[in-house]
């Protein structure tokens, strides 16, 4: 926190209130007419393919060549895979992983430092969000709100305490947003793409609070996060 800036003290919302709020988001979404659901592991992808290809490939002229950027790999079995639709067309997704499986760390644990992570805590209290795409006519903030509210919901149910995820330094407004922060300096990916490695504590209510994060509203128990708060600001030298 910069001196002299004055700590922002609000209460979480009662379990009542809570839910009154999401329950007029829900009704906000469906007047749009669209729909989340979560695509579990060995589950057929569907339109998500076709979504990731049109973001990666032809909207980005196939530009990037790392793994990261393949339309499907073997990880997509054993992720869950939240996506929100417009009928049935897939317009958001982000794929998620906890770092229990040893094919996770093998694919993500450098990227992301996980070492660090593995001696203070269970592997899988610390997940992994991938493969985000978001189609182009659809980048508007209710869609982005409702694919990162089911999110947090999925890592609220896994006990998740850390997720994390690396972004195109374009991104990093959105993140922040829903209340990401860098906690590594930006990785250099082959020919020269930096790839933003950022962390979110999950129940961190003043964090939320403070950056104005849709997520707020869903936390319920925001004493977990202070160990793991104050074990990232120890460790990453993440300001608090």
């Amino acid at each position: 926190m910069e001196q002299g800036k004055p700590m922002i003290q609000r209460t979480p919302l009662s379990p009542r209130d809570a839910a009154a709020v999401a329950a007029s988001s829900e009704r906000a979404v469906e007047g749009l007419g669209l729909r989340v659901r979560r695509i579990g592991p060995g589950e057929s992808l569907g339109d998500v393919q076709r979504l990731r290809r049109e973001v990666y490939f032809h909207e980005q002229g196939g530009q990037y060549s790392d793994r990261s950027k393949r339309v499907a790999d073997g990880l997509d079995g054993c992720g869950t895979t939240v996506v929100v639709e417009a009928g049935a067309q897939a317009i958001a997704t982000l794929r998620l992983h906890d770092f229990g499986s040893p094919a996770v760390q093998v694919e993500y644990g450098h990227l992301f430092q996980i070492d660090p992570f593995a001696r203070a805590w269970s592997l899988p209290q610390v997940a992994v969000g991938t493969r985000f795409a978001v189609q182009a006519d659809q980048r508007s903030k209710p869609v982005v709100d409702r694919l990162m509210d089911e999110a947090y919901r999925w890592a609220q149910e896994a006990r998740i305490q850390f997720c994390l995820l690396a972004c195109e330094p374009f991104l990093h407004g959105v993140f922040e947003h829903y209340g990401f922060r860098e906690y590594l300096p930006p990785a250099i990916l082959p020919g020269g793409v930096d790839l933003l490695r950022m962390v979110l504590v999950l129940e961190d209510e003043p964090h939320l609070s403070e950056c104005n994060s849709p997520l707020h509203r869903l936390v319920r128990e925001p004493a977990r996060a202070q160990p793991a708060k104050a074990w990232l600001t120890r460790t990453f030298n993440v300001a608090d």
